[in-house]
């Protein structure tokens, strides 16, 4: 990346990061003022971040999508865009302290590989990447604000804390509805990629470890909604579900590429 470019983005993650601490300190500390001013800061990195997106955009001549640093470029980019979302007119003012360290996860880990543009390469140029990879920004996007979603109810509702029955209600609903939307989004990119993997390796599923991992964390956020559809899994349970599920969404995107070699999967580049 330019000197510029390094600059901004840096600029972009303290402000997230100072963003989150706002919150968590108006939450300790009782300054609701602080807890409320800070989704205008998120609003004003998000700015930032979005001028980014559009100069790699440029830069690259194709949608950020290949390698490490434009994965985490966009992918947090989504994370942000969808807890601004959940949270507009103050419906879930801790959100961001929730969510967005992990928007700061994934754009420090992008920042540590190699940040130089690269070429789109004509084995990818293919519709079928465009629907796959946007899919898996919304599903990862989703599951993130449903974690978020999880953390700030099990801290609303820990002991001692004396918090409205409705907002706890509301959180409730925002982490099912995220998973929901997670899941089928997520469904999509699974079935998108296979059909893209068809005509670029010449197999629908090939056990990829990404292929593998993605399998597997879907699965685990629909046997968080069985339970919570069949079996009446709510609040602190259904908190804790969607909070460890995460994991799954961080190994299949970070972790395979950190442990493993091998993958196909274009975000493993650099």
């Amino acid at each position: 990346m330019s000197p510029l470019f390094g600059i901004l983005f840096w600029c972009c993650v303290v402000i997230y990061a100072l963003m989150v601490a706002a919150q968590i300190f108006g939450q300790a500390f009782g300054k609701q003022k602080w807890v409320e001013m800070a989704p205008r800061g998120v609003m004003l990195g998000f700015a930032l971040h979005t001028m980014l997106v559009a100069w790699r955009w440029i830069e690259s001549g194709h949608v950020p999508t290949i390698g490490n640093f434009e994965n985490a470029l966009a992918g947090a980019w989504f994370i942000v865009l969808m807890t601004l979302w959940a949270g507009w007119k103050q419906r879930y003012p801790l959100l961001a302290a929730g969510a967005l360290p992990f928007a700061l996860l994934i754009m420090g880990g992008g920042a540590m590989s190699d940040t130089s543009v690269q070429p789109m390469v004509a084995a990818l140029q293919s519709f079928w990447l465009y629907i796959h990879i946007f899919f898996a920004w919304l599903a990862y996007g989703a599951y993130t604000v449903a974690c978020g979603a999880g953390i700030v109810y099990l801290v609303k509702s820990g002991k001692g804390r004396e918090t409205p029955e409705a907002d706890l209600a509301r959180l409730d609903e925002l982490m099912f509805r995220s998973t929901v939307f997670g899941f089928i989004t997520d469904a999509i990119m699974i079935a998108s990629g296979s059909i893209w993997a068809k005509s670029l390796w010449g197999s629908y599923w090939s056990w990829d470890p990404v292929e593998t991992w993605s399998l597997l964390s879907w699965l685990v956020y629909g046997v968080a909604l069985h339970l919570r559809i069949t079996l009446g899994w709510r609040g602190r349970k259904f908190a804790w579900l969607v909070v460890f599920a995460i994991i799954g969404v961080l190994v299949s995107f970070w972790g395979v590429n950190l442990v493993m070699e091998g993958s196909s999967h274009v975000f493993n580049v650099g």
